[in-house]
């Protein structure tokens, strides 16, 4: 199963060293679930009303059929991580109050859940509506962040909202020297990084937002020199794609609500970890979608 851990200041990490990081077990998944399948998803944007549609989309609907596909399967994911923009779009209480309904079901069946936040989420209103994301010790200021263990990989979970509602991601100075200090503590293990935001390497033209990562720069700066880091998943921009840059994979989730371009998918994607990469398996929301059941290989470099 997956180790889940939370975060810890640049001091406290180098103290630990790399054989603890003060890892602890996360809430326990089913008897069936293959230690090295996650389900990712990403964008569920989810309002306080289930009626709620946008783009001609109903999101709570959306969301209510991936996790049944999750609860239906065969052989269950260790864990289910949702890559931010968890809510419509000011992350209000009523948001998380139905989007922890719609999660209900995973509990039910044993599988942890993990969610990072995006520019469309409120951490406060978040961690009332679903307190066991909380961290009982949370190590980079102001930032939601984590680590699941898998057999072949660690993920490290990061928090790029800047401000709420506003399109612009950033990491950060602490949550950067956080990722230095907790990759370097745990040098001998493939790492995938796993953030809202987008990759954004040309900054935009005079008077125009950023709007993907603000200090893409400084966060290449810090994962491209560390060779164990393989991948940068990403959500943000509702596409579904991969590229590579400087030998690590960019994984560009799909949305499980709206597309953003007609004829693009959305629906959730199935991680299965091998010692030497990762099978990524895009489970569209549309059955007949020409895209349902796509299946990608990264092997690490």
């Amino acid at each position: 199963m997956p180790i889940h851990a939370g975060v810890r200041s640049r001091r406290e990490v180098l103290r630990a060293g790399a054989a603890t990081f003060g890892l602890v077990v996360c809430r326990s998944a089913s008897a069936g679930a293959d230690p090295n399948r996650l389900a990712l998803l990403s964008d569920t944007h989810i309002p306080a009303s289930p009626e709620t549609e946008a783009r001609g989309v109903n999101m709570t609907a959306n969301l209510r059929q991936v996790v049944k596909e999750l609860t239906d399967l065969e052989a269950a994911p260790a864990a289910v991580l949702v890559n931010g923009d968890c809510a419509y779009l000011k992350g209000e209480p009523a948001d998380y109050r139905n989007l922890a309904a719609c999660v209900a079901p995973l509990a039910g069946k044993g599988l942890p859940l993990h969610l990072t936040m995006g520019n469309h989420d409120d951490r406060g209103p978040f961690y009332e509506a679903l307190a066991a994301q909380k961290p009982a010790h949370p190590l980079v200021e102001a930032k939601h962040v984590g680590l699941v263990e898998t057999p072949h990989a660690d993920w490290f979970l990061l928090d790029s909202l800047r401000e709420v509602d506003v399109v612009t991601g950033e990491l950060g100075e602490a949550q950067l020297e956080w990722l230095a200090a907790a990759l370097d503590s745990r040098a001998e293990r493939p790492a995938v990084i796993f953030a809202h935001h987008n990759p954004q390497f040309t900054a935009p033209a005079e008077g125009k937002p950023w709007t993907g990562l603000r200090d893409t720069a400084p966060f290449f700066d810090v994962i491209r020199q560390r060779r164990q880091v393989k991948a940068f998943v990403f959500g943000h921009s509702h596409d579904w794609s991969i590229s590579e840059r400087d030998g690590i994979h960019l994984v560009n989730l799909p949305p499980v609500a709206y597309v953003f371009a007609a004829g693009k998918p959305n629906g959730w994607v199935l991680a299965e970890g091998r010692p030497d990469g990762l099978q990524l398996t895009l489970r569209t929301l549309a059955a007949d979608h020409p895209a349902n059941g796509q299946r990608v290989d990264l092997a690490w470099r």
